[in-house]
């Protein structure tokens, strides 16, 4: 696409990444639609994730090092304060896009007029071997659920108004946040794999357990979220 199109910001934080970066970095960069940037957050990593972001050579990377390691959401919200994209999105040095997900995302944006996107995606194994499909579901969802799952694109007016991620939201930042969208932007599901998100023991989900993430993502939701809200939502469903 010409230059004239709409720049494209992706926000990758990593911290002793190194077994994954490069195939996360690569499918970033290697977008059937070219007018991005993408930015990498090295946290303070101690073993060779430096060294393989320099060997990419690519003028729309930005890598920047954090010589002290500060945390996922706090690299996050740097990559953001950085951007200069009219599109937003982040994902993670163990992840990687389908070739295609930044433009499909970006059509259905400008098509259906919303502000947030998201879509399906494959769930892998360490070795890259397809599991499953995860789990998304229409965003009413998220009165009970994190649904969106790690492959969404929104435009950069949500985040002028909405602002950074929450510290206090951490392992289910992402999932505050997306409330916090909701509840002033219209958000869209799309029924299309473009992303493929590895379960591993070292990822921040395995570090930490899924009893803490699901810990979180309920402090959170009693929050956020009016119980009226919940309740109609699981009798509507017949859950």
């Amino acid at each position: 696409m010409p230059d004239e199109q709409p720049l494209v910001s992706i926000i990758l934080p990593t911290f002793n990444g190194s077994r994954y970066i490069q195939e996360a970095i690569k499918s970033c960069l290697e977008q059937t639609y070219p007018h991005l940037e993408l930015i990498v957050l090295d946290d303070g990593s101690q073993d060779d994730t430096a060294t393989i972001i320099h060997s990419f050579k690519d003028p729309r990377l930005n890598f920047i090092r954090l010589e002290q390691n500060q945390g996922h959401i706090a690299a996050l919200n740097k990559g953001f304060t950085l951007s200069k994209g009219e599109y937003l999105t982040w994902t993670s040095d163990d992840n990687y896009y389908a070739n295609d997900a930044i433009a499909k995302m970006l059509e259905e944006l400008l098509q259906s007029k919303v502000d947030f996107v998201y879509t399906k995606y494959h769930v892998i194994d360490e070795k890259g071997n397809i599991q499953r499909q995860g789990r998304t579901e229409p965003p009413e969802y998220l009165d009970i659920d994190n649904c969106v799952g790690g492959c969404f694109l929104y435009s950069r007016r949500v985040y002028e108004t909405i602002g950074d991620f929450n510290k206090e939201a951490f392992l289910a930042e992402d999932y505050e946040y997306w409330l916090r969208v909701r509840a002033k932007f219209k958000m869209k599901k799309m029924d299309t794999l473009l992303y493929y998100y590895r379960e591993h023991p070292k990822s921040l989900t395995g570090v930490h357990k899924e009893e803490q993430v699901q810990s979180q993502v309920q402090k959170i939701r009693r929050h956020l979220v009016p119980l009226w809200k919940k309740l109609w939502l699981r009798l509507s469903r017949g859950n």
